[in-house]
């Protein structure tokens, strides 16, 4: 893989050393990295460890500047064929998130310090995948942020375990007379506690103890060592304090220390100086604050002391010093606890197990919130999609009505159902299943739906690869594909649209997935004797309340069901809750009183019904889909609609349709008031079409 890392500058700390030592560890994998940063003393090792860097001001703060650089770093990710782009700051989080979202590569951040929760710090959030080095930033950014604990990420930083090796003890620790060498190594900045140290050095002298506070960080310029200098001065303790400036052997200087302190006033979201000296094996004094507790177990592999506190920092610090078995143990355990939980390889085992899962299992979601029979004809789309993606993760998206549809389904991760006459009602309603798709962090949506809605929820949404067909509002998709040119079968037209999107097809078979219990349901129904002795067909008069021009008039339905009877087959009339008034209607007319099973099943108990018949009769509607799906021949009734467009693929069975100048209309009002279409298809061809499906050779009317 090729990683972009994002960071402000490549100076000196504790997160520009984390990106050097994953740019070794990736390197001897064989991955490549490059780095933008806008410069520091650290290019020149980076790029003798095999990185590439790439110069940018993306630490300036300005709004104007962050925008001219996205540019620059989209070209940047397209060219160098970047696979991941990994932030690890706020200014360059902004910066990489755009141009990431620009170039259709996925994004990643680690959160380095707990920010205050304003719009600056959201950025940080927003990766697919979300790394904190500890568990404490991790319950930072779940309470404070709303970050969902599955796409958080705890992965310590880890040590150079060759670089930083173990190393004897030296000095007053090892029994020579010369003072206790305290080393607090870090940036001077007002969250390192220096002024605690200082004061805790003059409260060890004036004790008699003889220390001397070693401070390495910064230049001898840098506005806060003169403050510091003076604080010193003040305390009287300047000829126990060394300034050592900014310095690059941090496992030479820490190993030159007798004790290392860590005396932090704000929480951190790791402690790199707290592990490093561990590694060296250098007894370790920090605050009792921030990620420090999962670092050190107080007494045990180091001590623990309240924040701000100079007094039990000193007690600390002489208590290490006077207790030799004490300082052993720690540094032993402590030497243990770094070696199997905070080595470099682990750090990048676990850090390149995040690049994969976004490489190899990209999270996608499919719209499809059209009718039952559209979501049916939807399934080997969704098998398609599953088999080129194996490892992805799918959610799709459907109406409240489809939802038992597929709730079964083997492809699927997730199902989202879309409600707009619920939940989801309303500009509000709406926008909350907006959001709830950006923070879910889909890194591909396949628009099967095709509408001006969809296109734009998922823009809104924020999610990076958006494919569909090019039609209305066509333009928020980044990788439309134009409409075909020629009509084309449902499934065909998906498949086009597959195709173009990096989709291999996967047949055209319609698939359910009915439980043992829903097939229970439909023996049940039906009756086991009664079914095993005489042929079965089911009747499914009722259809879409809108299309009522697909419907068959409801007298030659029930003249079917009396001719059927007279044939000896038996007659069940299916159909959905709320079309009992067809039921009730339906026996009224006829004088062999089928069995009505309209209401009493689900959707998948319907169709393991279809499946112990021997034929169904049905209009162009969802349960045309179904029987095709289980299997079972069917009599499709068509009339406004082209049954060249809308039969199911797996269809087995007869079309009957009556031809008339006006049709396929496509229209749910009869233009001619005459209904001609579907009143042209006789009870005769209907009834000589079922029996030619439950027995072939057999001639209609015989006894």
């Amino acid at each position: 893989m090729h990683i972009l890392q994002m960071v402000p500058a490549l100076a000196v700390g504790g997160v520009e050393r984390g990106v050097l030592d994953l740019a070794k560890a990736l390197t001897a994998r064989g991955h490549r990295m490059s780095v933008v940063s806008s410069g520091g003393p650290l290019v020149e090792e980076l790029v003798a460890l095999g990185a590439r860097h790439y110069r940018l001001p993306v630490d300036r703060k300005s709004p104007g500047s962050m925008w001219s650089c996205v540019p620059a770093v989209a070209r940047l990710i397209r060219d160098t064929d970047i696979d991941v782009v990994h932030a690890r700051s706020r200014v360059p989080g902004w910066i990489g998130w755009a141009a990431a979202r620009r170039a259709q590569r996925p994004f990643v951040t680690t959160a380095h310090g707990f920010y205050a929760p304003g719009w600056g710090s959201r950025v940080m959030v927003w990766g697919r995948l979300v790394i904190a080095p500890s568990e404490a930033m991790g319950r930072y950014l779940m309470d404070r942020f709303g970050l969902e604990r599955a796409r958080l990420r705890i992965i310590p930083r880890g040590v150079d375990l060759d670089a930083f090796a173990l190393q004897p003890p030296s000095g007053a620790a090892a029994g020579l007379a010369e003072p206790w060498r305290i080393g607090l190594v870090g940036r001077l900045s007002s969250i390192k506690g220096h002024e605690i140290a200082l004061r805790a050095t003059a409260r060890l002298i004036r004790q008699g103890l003889p220390v001397k506070l070693c401070i390495a960080g910064d230049t001898p310029d840098h506005p806060r060592r003169r403050a510091l200098v003076a604080l010193a001065h003040t305390l009287k303790i300047d000829d126990s304090v060394e300034w050592l400036g900014l310095r690059h052997d941090v496992p030479a200087l820490l190993a030159s220390m007798d004790v290392v302190i860590v005396p932090a006033v704000y929480p951190e979201s790791f402690g790199r100086a707290v592990v490093e000296a561990q590694a060296v094996g250098r007894a370790v004094v920090a605050s009792r604050i921030g990620a420090f507790d999962e670092l050190i177990r107080d007494g045990e592999t180091g001590l623990l002391v309240p924040p701000g506190d100079d007094e039990a920092l000193a007690r600390g610090v002489e208590r290490l010093c006077a207790d030799a078995p004490l300082r052993a143990r720690c540094v032993r355990d402590a030497r243990a606890d770094v070696e199997t939980h905070w080595s470099l390889e682990r750090m990048a085992e676990r850090t390149l197990e995040v690049y994969e899962e976004c490489v190899r299992r990209p999270r996608v979601v499919i719209w499809k919130m059209s009718a039952l029979g559209d979501v049916l004809l939807a399934t080997p789309s969704l098998r398609a999609v599953r088999r080129t993606l194996p490892e992805a993760h799918l959610s799709l998206i459907v109406g409240r009505g489809a939802y038992e549809l597929v709730a079964r389904c083997p492809y699927l991760d997730e199902i989202l159902v879309y409600d707009p006459r619920g939940k989801d009602r309303g500009w509000r309603g709406r926008w909350a299943f907006i959001r709830r798709l950006a923070r879910a962090r889909y890194d591909h949506s396949l628009d099967l739906q095709n509408s001006r809605q969809t296109h734009l929820m998922a823009w809104l949404a924020g999610i990076p690869i958006r494919s569909g067909f090019r039609r209305r509002f066509g333009w928020l998709l980044n990788r439309p594909v134009s409409l075909p040119r020629v009509v084309l079968a449902p499934i065909a037209h998906q498949h086009y649209l597959l195709e173009r999107a990096g989709f291999r097809p996967d047949g055209e078979r319609l698939e359910l997935w009915p439980s043992p219990s829903d097939d229970e349901t439909a023996a049940r129904l039906l009756g086991a004797p009664a079914a095993a002795t005489r042929p079965t067909v089911a009747l499914h008069p009722g259809g879409s309340g809108r299309w009522k021009t697909k419907r068959w008039p409801l007298e030659r339905w029930a003249q079917l069901c009396d001719r059927l009877a007279a044939e000896g087959v038996r007659v069940v009339i299916t159909g959905g809750a709320g079309e009992q008034d067809v039921g009730r209607a339906l026996s009224a007319m006829t004088a062999s009183k089928p069995l009505v099973t309209i209401g009493r099943t689900s959707l998948l108990e319907l169709a393991c019904l279809f499946r112990r018949c021997g034929a169904v009769v049905v209009h162009d509607s969802s349960p045309l889909h179904v029987a095709a799906a289980v299997g079972t021949p069917a009599v499709a009734l068509f009339g406004p609609t082209d049954p060249a467009r809308h039969l199911p693929p797996s269809f087995r069975g007869r079309v009957l349709r009556h031809r008339v100048f006006c049709s396929p209309c496509y229209s749910p009002r009869c233009r001619t008031f005459t209904h001609a279409c579907m009143r042209g298809i006789s009870v005769e061809e209907a009834a000589e079409a079922v029996l030619a499906s439950l027995d072939p050779a057999r001639t209609p009317g015989a006894p």
